[in-house]
């Protein structure tokens, strides 16, 4: 066994961009995890709200208003590497994102590996 340093990621997107955001990231890095590839979590549907700014660019609600949709938390590790991470976030996420400014969660983590 040993511990790697990593970085978590989180976002939360509509059900139906999942796949898009998954795909998109799946394009910068394989997600590798032990033997195994293509390794990412996401929850079943929950509930994200917001209110819009007067300086957002808003797909869904209005500035003012505020907004729910159904939302899916999409979760995966990464080597901890800063230029990956910001290629995954810049590349990977942002552009198969639907949000004008996409919830993206980064935490510096450990993580146990049997097999390297």
């Amino acid at each position: 066994m040993k511990l790697v340093p990593i970085y978590r990621v989180r976002t939360f997107v509509v059900p139906e961009y999942l796949e898009n955001v998954i795909k998109g990231v799946l394009q910068i890095d394989d997600l590798k995890y032990g033997n195994y590839k293509n390794v990412a979590w996401h929850s079943s549907e929950g509930v994200e709200q917001f209110v819009p700014s007067e300086d957002a660019v808003p797909t869904e609600g209005e500035v003012g208003g505020r907004t729910k949709v159904t939302s899916i938390r999409l979760e995966f590790s990464i080597p901890k590497d800063d230029m990956l991470l910001k290629r995954i976030i810049e590349e990977g996420i942002y552009p198969n994102h639907p949000w004008d400014e996409p919830v993206v969660q980064v935490t510096e983590e450990r993580e146990a590996r049997k097999h390297m």
